[in-house]
């Protein structure tokens, strides 16, 4: 049983290293029955050839002939809450570029992490920066993002995800001013999950209030304990709950597990048992 047609467009997969040509990647997701795919810029082989504004065209022109939203997820290491403003730079550096080539293949959004803080042991216990230098991260913060969402703006939109530095309080006091028109939310489900749950509540609670700025989402399944990325239903993630909220957004829904295989069996979980609750069979 498959959801209708409309909503399947916004079901879509994250292929990390399954592939080395952006096109064959489109060409599964599209044979697969996916409406979207998200490029994991992870994989070196993807950067090498986006870097080529020929194959760039090529891939958006498969993307437009195969009906495929493209979206991406930059790269994950590059972190804001470092006290370099030179390291701050590279990981600025990095955005532009995947934006560039975003807006060249028509993909629809950059998903992204603000990274984590250092963190020093001191009598016993984890200190971190952050916490010691909350001004300083939020001017820099401020800046990073207002420069990233003026940029995204007419590319396309850059979605920051709920991981790392997200839950810090400088991005808490920071992204309420700021999301709007090119900075926007990745919703992702199985970070959600292995929150405590009052944390829980909480998170939950900044994307009800920002709603109308998910544009994104990640979709995959744990134990509640560890960030596993498992296929739907290999786990104990409530998905019925967070796909109603999603289904009021104008997000991609995007399984972000790994390898390929684990998309297809999260696709046919979705069609089996949540689709037809969601009245999308």
């Amino acid at each position: 049983m498959r959801p209708s047609a409309n909503h399947r467009q916004r079901l879509g997969l994250q292929i990390l290293f399954d592939f080395r040509d952006i096109t064959e990647a489109v060409r599964f997701a599209s044979e697969q029955g996916f409406g979207a795919l998200e490029l994991n810029l992870g994989n070196i082989a993807f950067n090498r050839q986006l870097a080529s504004k020929r194959e760039r065209t090529r891939i958006a022109k498969a993307a437009r002939d195969s009906g495929v939203k493209l979206a991406f997820h930059a790269m994950d290491g590059p972190s804001f809450f470092m006290p370099s403003s030179r390291v701050r730079r590279s990981g600025v550096a990095e955005l532009k570029q995947a934006l560039d080539h975003a807006a060249d293949v028509g993909a629809r959004a950059v998903v992204m992490h603000l990274g984590f803080d250092l963190h020093f042991g001191i009598d016993g216990r984890n200190q971190y920066a952050h916490e010691v230098f909350p001004e300083y991260f939020e001017q820099a913060l401020g800046d990073v993002l207002s420069e990233l969402k003026t940029y995204a703006k007419g590319r396309c939109r850059l979605c920051v995800e709920n991981v790392g530095g997200f839950r810090y309080g400088p991005a808490r006091k920071v992204l309420p001013r700021l999301l709007g028109a090119g900075l926007g939310l990745c919703l992702d489900v199985g970070h959600v999950n292995i929150l405590p749950p009052d944390k829980r509540r909480q998170e939950l609670g900044f994307f009800r209030r920002f709603k109308l700025c998910v544009h994104h989402a990640h979709i995959h399944d744990n134990h509640g304990v560890r960030d596993e990325h498992r296929a739907l239903g290999e786990g104990k993630v409530d998905f019925l709950p967070f796909f109603r909220f999603l289904a009021g957004t104008d997000a991609l829904l995007v399984f972000e597990v790994r390898p390929k295989e684990a998309a297809l069996r999260s696709l046919a979980y979705f069609n089996r048992r949540i689709a037809p609750k969601l009245g999308w069979a």
